[in-house]
């Protein structure tokens, strides 16, 4: 009994060693990320979550980084390489759930750097594991459950950080090696990371400068400066010769002051989404690390989090739009304000002057900016702060729901100065609310886009089809819905588009042309095989000498007797056959003249009256509750092209109504013509 007691101790302090402890934060965070990943029902970030899962699907499918067939030229391509044994599935559900519990685990080991960090900079192990759940507990994680390169991108970039106080703190060839391994990777995964080897460089020269050994910094730090510098060389190079890929710069030139305030407005969403408590202090202890700092670690962590700052927002404001809050930008910075926080509350002097200073800015910002003049961002881009906001303005008005963040924030502010627990605990619960209100946000984002752009069998075509079909584009396509069908219906493996079409995605598809006898081509050669037609909203294109498999919404798939061939185009016509007050047709008779009627049924709602429909110079008048049968002559060169207006229309009971219009289709009558 007595050796049983004495080995209790150390059965009980390897149990509670930051080794387990570490893991046990790792595996809890990937459980806890898996659940509010299950919340995600389907993509919804597009193009970008088409991008990465055709690259992944097609390296596990054919060995090649394509999207559709074609090269991507696309250089960020670790999160495709990393996930592509999930296509190995052969179902798209399934390998959509491996996929968020490969990213859920990659985002819990965000803990381990920034445990790793915390010990360079000698802050206590309790100490650096609470800021490593806190690292993991916050908005970012939003990202687990989608199809993006962040939860792989947030733990890398954290790893550069690491990798870069081991580097300084003890130079070594090894050290070096290590970084640069870890920098590659992070710039392999997400291309705005290419942005801290300068950042790291930076780090070296000012330590250097505060050293008094500037040359000796350069000499022992000589292959990880010599290879940044060719690294930058030859990416200004590729940039200025092929671009950036699909990234663009801003055509837009914004102005110093809109630069400004978008500036401004983007660290004040970062001060939420750390939990606002430990920001006066994570301030004044990033501002001691580069004036006071106590070790050349310390001097290097505030260097690099602050030019790292910088960049971050200078990559907002050239590759973002000031109109906007690009909250995936600045989720990386969170865990290095959480050890900045650390960094001022282990010093033994403790004046709380700075930090009042810090509050009272944060309180007078949050009085004068309300922020849900932003809050347009939740639908549009992804700001998992601003996804909480729309997820509370949902329950109450949105002034509400702005006075509710600001006074939120400066309560949880003058928590962070009475007392660092206080303050380390407040803002993880805050952190952790955003989280789960931006999850919970995502999931009614998710569930509206799949009620808009999905049936309730979302790969209807792969179980229609069994081969390989084309989707062809015509007109203004709502490329949500044309995305979200080739995502789960990898049957479709080609897009291709109609003249004037609009694009799906950021690839060049190709244009195909049609004729007078309304074949569809692709190049020299008629299009063939199974064809899903993707028109415009409130459009509908039918095909001549095909069988019709399966339809949902306006989209269509066919099934072409040879080569495909057009019918009809109608724009502004809904399914269910009611209309706009006009809108145009064109109509195709399989030949190059046309010698016959174009015919068209016509209905009255009884909700509405009598309907009176002008179709290609005919008019007529249907009484409610009546249809009539209405026709103009076709005669001469095809395409036929023509019109239509219809009145009354207009919302009833909540719905749009309108007279009923059914496809107009061709009828060959040679006497017409005579």
């Amino acid at each position: 009994m007595s050796a049983v007691s004495a080995a209790f101790p150390r059965v009980r302090a390897y149990i509670l060693s930051p080794r387990w402890a570490l893991t046990g934060i790792v595996a809890l965070g990937t459980v806890v990320h898996t659940l509010l990943g299950r919340l995600v029902e389907t993509p919804s970030v597009f193009p970008d979550e088409y991008l990465y899962s055709q690259l992944g699907q097609s390296l596990a499918t054919t060995g090649k980084l394509e999207v559709r067939g074609v090269p991507a030229h696309f250089l960020p391509v670790l999160e495709p390489i990393l996930t592509a044994p999930v296509w190995f599935a052969h179902d798209v559900e399934t390998s959509f759930r491996l996929l968020q519990f490969e990213n859920a685990f990659f985002m819990s080991l965000a803990a381990i750097p920034v445990f790793l960090i915390a010990r360079r900079l000698r802050i206590g192990n309790g100490l650096a594991l609470a800021l490593s759940v806190l690292a993991i507990s916050g908005p970012p994680a939003l990202f687990t459950g989608l199809f993006l390169s962040e939860p792989l991108a947030y733990p890398l970039a954290l790893a550069v950080v690491a990798a870069t106080l081991a580097a300084l703190d003890r130079p070594s060839v090894r050290a070096q090696l290590v970084l640069l391994a870890f920098v590659g990777l992070a710039c392999f995964d997400r291309l705005q990371l290419a942005a801290l080897p300068l950042c790291i460089a930076v780090a070296v020269l000012v330590v250097g400068v505060r050293e008094h050994r500037f040359v000796a910094a350069l000499r022992e730090q000589w292959l990880l400066v010599g290879v940044t510098a060719v690294a930058a060389l030859g990416g200004v190079t590729v940039a200025l010769v092929h671009g950036f890929g699909y990234y663009k710069l801003n055509p837009h030139v914004h102005s110093g002051m809109h630069a400004l305030r978008f500036s401004g407005v983007s660290v004040y969403v970062l001060v939420f989404a750390a939990g606002a408590a430990i920001i006066p202090s994570a301030v004044v202890g990033l501002a001691l690390a580069v004036v006071k700092p106590r070790t050349r670690s310390e001097l290097a962590f505030g260097t690099l989090t602050v030019s790292f700052l910088v960049v971050t927002i200078v990559q907002c404001v050239v590759w973002g739009d000031v109109l906007r809050i690009q909250e995936r930008y600045l989720g990386y910075l969170l865990p290095l304000l959480g050890i900045s926080f650390a960094l001022r509350v282990t010093r033994t002097e403790r004046r709380r002057i700075p930090e009042l200073g810090v509050a009272s800015l944060i309180a007078a910002v949050a009085a004068l900016v309300p922020i849900d003049g932003y809050s347009i961002d939740a639908d549009h881009d992804i700001a998992p702060t601003l996804y909480a906001f729309a997820r509370l303005s949902h329950v109450v008005h949105p002034a509400a729901a702005a006075g509710v963040f600001a006074i939120g924030g400066t309560i949880l502010v003058l928590f962070g100065i009475v007392d660092r627990r206080l303050a380390l605990g407040s803002a993880f619960l805050a952190s952790l609310a955003l989280l789960l209100a931006a999850s919970s946000w995502s999931a009614a984002l998710t569930r509206d886009g799949r009620s808009k752009y999905l049936p309730v069998d979302m790969s209807w075509v792969d179980h229609t089809d069994n081969g390989k079909a084309t989707m062809l584009v015509v007109g203004k396509a709502w490329n949500g819905q044309a995305l979200a069908t080739l995502f789960w219906n990898p049957s479709v493996s080609r897009v291709v588009r109609m003249p004037h079409a609009a694009k799906v995605d950021w690839l060049d598809d190709p244009r195909v042309h049609v004729d007078v006898t309304g074949t569809v081509h692709l190049g020299p050669k008629p299009l063939t095989g199974d064809v899903l037609v993707q028109p415009a909203p409130v459009s509908a294109v039918v095909l001549r000498d095909a069988k019709r498999l399966e339809a949902f919404d306006v989209q269509t798939l066919w099934r072409p007797r040879g080569a495909v061939r057009l019918a009809v185009i109608m724009n502004n016509h809904f399914p269910n056959g009611y209309v706009l007050h006009s809108g145009g047709m064109e109509v195709w008779s399989g030949q190059p003249q046309m010698d016959g009627w174009i015919e068209m049924r016509v209905g009255a709602p009884t909700s509405l009256g009598t309907a009176h429909v002008v179709f290609g110079g005919e008019q007529v008048s249907v009484p409610a509750g009546q249809m009539r049968l209405l026709r103009v002559r076709a005669c001469g060169p095809a395409p036929w092209s023509g019109g239509f207006n219809a009145a009354p229309t207009g919302i009833v009971d909540g719905r749009w109504s309108s007279p009923v219009l059914s496809v107009p289709r061709y009828v060959r009558d040679p006497s017409a013509c005579k």
